[in-house]
């Protein structure tokens, strides 16, 4: 008769108002939202994602750049264990009774979830890239069955003992993708016309855990023969796996604010002269980098600076954020888009650097309340300003 055991499963005079608010801002100023798909599983029709996660080569981190998230690969460790030596045993007349067995160890290889790459796309100018988060998984893993033989010898019997197999089952997660969205163009919106908001919603592919299990320890009593022979018993020790899991992964959402298609108007009075700029398009949220699609924008401000100002006339850059986030990051990101302007004159317009100043005042000087959004977006603003 053979017992079996069970198995346990263990962001003045010339404003650029700047799309981006300061930290932590989302302040839109309305129009259209709009995004992809959410994170209920990406497509099936990219080959990365097509393919077994578990037999793929391990992503590149170099090549896992930008807003891109680079996911560690996984390592299991393996088990082992020794093997038992049922041990030759002879009678008080010389008779082998028990002949010398090798019950095996057990020898589970290691394994590997290997390294991937979250994407996030490169996009044109008022666009958000795809985002896609590849599908993972956890492989099986199985204990092997185990046996102790019976012994049977005159009138003694011993029972064959038996671990059952035990396996933890592998587990998979699908992927999760967030589809490129885009804002109209200016053509589109028209002469003073709203481009309204557009958001890439934020994608996560859960976690998942892969049980620990456990192979019960078995024996065989001892027993004695007539003539006195002991024969010892035999135990093999239990042996377990332990848990393993994947973590979560998340791309946030992202988003492009609303806004209105720039004009420039010249405001001159006693002495001084602006550039009056209606376009908070120059820079994305709490970023200094100039939009591609600013730049006409810009290009614009330096002709009429070319046309309107003498060649060594000394300009005044100023920037400015709304009350959203810490001061300290308002004053620093005004700082920086100040001289991100600075820059973009001096650099793709031929504009004298000797001739900008650049001061940053954070939130320190609103023009409006920051009580609504419509006040934050005409306090977030790069001012220019000259005298004549």
């Amino acid at each position: 008769m053979k017992r079996r055991f069970p198995l346990l499963a263990l962001p003045l005079a010339v404003a650029l108002l700047a799309a981006g608010c300061s930290a932590g801002g989302d302040s839109g100023t309305g129009g259209s939202s709009g995004g992809g798909s959410g994170g209920d599983g990406a497509d099936g029709d990219s080959s990365e994602q097509a393919a077994n996660p578990l037999e793929a080569e391990d992503a590149d981190p170099d090549a896992c750049t930008g807003d891109s998230v680079f996911i560690e690969a996984v390592e299991i460790p393996g088990t082992t264990s020794e093997p038992v030596v049922i041990p030759e045993i002879e009678n008080e007349a010389g008779e082998v009774v028990q002949e010398e067995q090798e019950i095996p160890g057990v020898e589970i290889p290691d394994q590997r979830v290997p390294a991937q790459c979250a994407t996030v796309e490169e996009a044109p100018a008022g666009c958000l890239g795809e985002a896609v988060i590849p599908p993972t998984a956890l492989p099986e893993v199985t204990i092997p069955e185990t046996t102790i033989p019976a012994f049977e010898y005159g009138d003694v019997e011993l029972e064959e003992e038996v671990a059952e197999a035990v396996t933890s089952e592998g587990v998979e997660t699908e992927g999760a993708k967030a589809d490129e969205v885009c804002q109209i163009t200016e053509e589109e919106a028209g002469e003073g016309g709203l481009i309204g908001s557009v958001l890439r919603p934020s994608i996560l592919r859960s976690s998942i855990l892969r049980s620990s299990v456990l192979r019960s320890s078995i024996m065989r009593s001892s027993a004695r023969l007539e003539d006195g022979t002991q024969i010892p018993s035999v135990r093999v020790p239990s042996v377990r796996v332990d848990s393993v899991r994947v973590d979560s992964v998340k791309i946030d959402a992202d988003r492009l604010d609303a806004r209105r298609v720039g004009e420039v108007d010249i405001l001159e009075g006693e002495g001084d002269i602006a550039f009056n700029v209606d376009a908070d398009v120059l820079f994305e949220t709490d970023s200094d980098e100039v939009r591609q699609d600013a730049e006409e924008t810009l290009a614009e401000v330096a002709d009429q600076i070319g046309q309107e100002l003498p060649a060594d006339a000394p300009i005044k850059v100023d920037g400015h954020t709304d009350a959203d986030g810490g001061e300290d990051h308002n004053q620093d990101l005004s700082e920086r888009r100040a001289q991100s302007v600075v820059d973009w004159l001096v650099d793709e317009a031929g504009l004298d650097a000797d001739r900008f100043t650049v001061t940053g005042y954070g939130e320190s000087k609103p023009v409006a309340s920051n009580d609504d959004d419509e006040g934050k977006q005409k306090n977030r603003r790069v001012v220019i300003s000259a005298e004549i």
